[in-house]
């Protein structure tokens, strides 16, 4: 299990429509607001993702505290 560390940014990051609809279908969209300004070092997409990937990743395990636990071996 990886801890990735969540970093803050002043400009708000553009998510893509497909994964806004599958945030929608969960019910996390409250959720969305704050982290649209928070960045993380993937290690599946191999560059810098808004925690909002995270939510529909299946590598995706919980976020506590500005952390990422992630399953994730490759």
């Amino acid at each position: 299990m990886r801890e990735i560390p969540v970093r803050k940014v002043e400009k708000t990051i553009r998510i893509p429509k497909d994964i806004n609809e599958k945030i929608k279908a969960l019910g996390l969209k409250k959720e969305i607001k704050y982290m649209r300004k928070e960045l993380i070092d993937c290690p599946l997409y191999k560059r810098e993702v808004s925690p909002i990937y995270c939510l529909v990743c299946p590598y995706f395990l919980r976020r506590i505290k500005g952390v990422i636990h992630c399953k994730y071996d490759g």
